[in-house]
Order: C-alpha cells, then structure tokens, then sequence
C-alpha cells in the first residue's frame, strides 16, 4: 500500500435492536481504523474515531396506521381513578435526581407518598387491556388523575426551584429543554412488561421505559403551561413527546406530527437529545396517534436551530456515503478524506448525544463540513 493511503475499515453495520417494553433500541457500531498511521484528530468535539451508537440508524417497519380521528374511546366507565387508602405505613420517601443540562448540573429531592406509590403499583387499571389507537386516552387518565396533583405539585416545585438555581433564570425555551433533559437522564428501564408506571412510580423507582417517561414528561410540561401531546407509534411499539411549534414555512427539514390543529416536534424520552431529532425509522412509519394533553399554550421557539441541525446532519450522512462509496473495494482512503471521514462520525454522534442545541451547532462548525458541503450551522 502507498504511505499516501490509509486503509479505510468499516465495520459491517450491525444492527442491534432490543425489543423492551414498548420500545426500540438501536446500536449502529460504525468504526473507523487506520492500520497504518495515525489520523489528527478532528478539533471539535474531541472524541475517540470510534463511534459512539448513531443517530440515524435504520430498520424495516411493518404495520397498520392508526389516525386521531379514529380514537374517541371514552374511558370513564372502564378507568378506575386512583383510590389512595392511608396506612399505618403511609410516609414520604424522596428520591434524589441529578442530571446535566447544558454542562451545568441540576440535582432535586422529589418526595412520594408512599401509599400514593402502592396504590397506583396495585391499581387494577394494569390490567387493562385495550386495542391499538386506545393507548392515548388510557395514558391521558394516567397523567391527569387526580390522586396524581399533589405530587405533582411538589415535583414541580423543585423543579422550578432548579430553573432560578445560582441565578441561572432560564427563558421559556431553556427551562422546556431542562425539563426535558431530566426526565431523559432519569435511568431508562427494558424490563418491564404491561401497561406503563404512573409518574409517581417512576420517581419512586427511579426508572421507566418510553411509555413511563413520556407519561410523566407530558404531565410536568402540561403543567408549566406548555402545549404537549402524546405520539404514540402503534406499529413501532413506541411512545414518546411531543412539543408545539409554529412553523414559519411548510417545507422543514424534519418531519411534523399534527392533530390536525397543531403542530408538534418529536421528544425523545429515553436518552438525551435534541428537542425534534429523531431516528431514520421515523421519516416514514405511518402517523402516530397524537393525543394533546392538558391547557398549555407555550411553544417551542428555537424551531430555527432544529431545521438547521437536522439539515446539517443529513448533509454529514451524505458525505459520509460518498465517502464510503469513494473507498471503493479496496477500503482506503487519502489520509485528507480519511480524517474528515473521523470529523464527520465524531460530529454526527456527539450531536446524537447532546442536549446543548448550541454546542451541536458549534460542532457542526469546527467539523470538516463547512469544507465540503453546505454548512447551515457555519452561516
């Protein structure tokens, strides 16, 4: 082999999915080695050339769409509210959270009635059963029973107390985006089976699946006045957030879920990220369920940063591909395309994993993109 070439080995692409719960998985070990040299390392972010899991992994989606129109079960006959009985046990426990937004740290002490916590462990409403397209009034009743307000309230409380912590004072936008980041660093669950955890069991067990989580985000966001539904994924077996915009053009680079009166973004619940990134599977399953939730009326208003996120990283997909394609059978590359190959896989997963939509953007700019391709982020 010349010394001007590297050797270019990509892993086959391993597609590990783990079905949990409701919920989808996926890892994507795409690896970059160079038997022969040693490669400068991108300037931001500083990472490993090997890649963290991807951000856009792919798999195949079969299923039956369900609309908003089709669901107006009415549930009051069937959904037993919570019935709290004291007992001689009846306590408050709390339950201690750290997390980081941004690079700064957060830590609250939620405290959970303990009988609140048995009587919706022991409620016959996990018994339930019902049939695709019904999951989004069941959920509905979950968030909004009202054996859950005082709890509510107290979590709330200490959460708003984080948001003016050490004089921070975050805007709308900013505290919607810490909220966010707490629940999706509360520890994710793959085990469990049935129908979801009520918000006080999440905290009081201090983990949940896609379902738990997005049921108790959208009752803490519904509460500080934003304006959430539900997505629920029938043929993905997913459920998740999803948070209001007003779009200023009808042609965004990412994909919108209405209820046919307003707009939402994807939230993933399950791992940090971006407010309205979502994987490939996404772009095409059939509509989700969207299931609005409370009388919240604040938006998200930093659509902007997601359309030219999500715009600059299918661009780093792209040159990725050529790239790959560039290598051709003998897998190598010039050691030039072979650094921007580890820039552009740096950059595209340390996107996938941040929750800082100004930090992505900064390492959108420092990437080998802006060389390449058209860089929105670099404008």
């Amino acid at each position: 082999m010349r010394s001007s070439a590297i050797s270019l080995v990509v892993c086959a692409i391993v597609i590990v999915i783990i079905f949990c719960s409701g919920c989808v998985l996926l890892n994507n070990p795409f690896q970059l080695r160079s038997p022969a040299a040693t490669p400068s390392p991108s300037p931001s972010p500083t990472m490993e050339p090997v890649a963290a899991p991807a951000l856009f992994p792919s798999t195949s989606v079969a299923g039956t769409q369900v609309s908003a129109s089709e669901t107006t079960i009415d549930y009051r006959h069937t959904y037993q509210v919570l019935v709290v009985n004291p007992t001689k046990l009846n306590t408050t426990v709390s339950r201690l959270f750290d997390w980081v937004y941004r690079e700064d740290p957060y830590s609250v002490q939620i405290p959970v009635n303990t009988d609140l916590y048995l009587a919706a462990k022991n409620s016959p409403n996990k018994q339930m059963t019902f049939t695709t397209g019904e999951e989004g009034e069941f959920y509905r009743h979950m968030m909004t029973d009202p054996a859950m307000d005082a709890f509510y309230t107290d979590l709330v409380k200490e959460l708003r107390r984080e948001r003016y912590n050490k004089g921070m004072n975050l805007t709308d936008d900013e505290y919607l985006e810490m909220l966010i980041s707490f629940v999706q660093q509360i520890d994710y669950d793959n085990t469990t089976s049935g129908n979801p955890r009520y918000p006080a069991e999440v905290i009081y067990d201090r983990t949940g699946d896609c379902d738990d989580k997005a049921i108790l985000l959208n009752g803490i966001l519904s509460r500080e006045g934003y304006d959430v539904a539900l997505l629920i994924f029938p043929t993905m077996k997913h459920a998740t957030s999803g948070i209001r915009i007003h779009l200023a053009t009808n042609k965004p680079s990412f994909r919108v879920f209405s209820d046919e009166k307003r707009d939402y973004v994807y939230i993933e619940t399950t791992r940090s990220r971006l407010i309205g990134l979502y994987s490939d599977e996404y772009e095409t399953v059939p509509e989700p369920l969207v299931v609005p939730v409370g009388n919240g009326t604040r938006e998200y208003g930093k659509i902007d940063y997601v359309m030219t996120i999500f715009a600059d990283i299918k661009a780093i997909e792209r040159q990725l591909a050529i790239l790959e394609e560039r290598a051709g059978p003998s897998r190598t590359l010039s050691r030039d395309d072979y650094n921007a190959a580890i820039s552009y896989v740096n950059t595209f997963n340390f996107v996938a994993s941040t929750n800082d939509r100004e930090a992505a953007m900064m390492a959108i700019r420092n990437s080998e993109l802006r060389h390449n391709s058209v860089c929105l982020s670099c404008g």
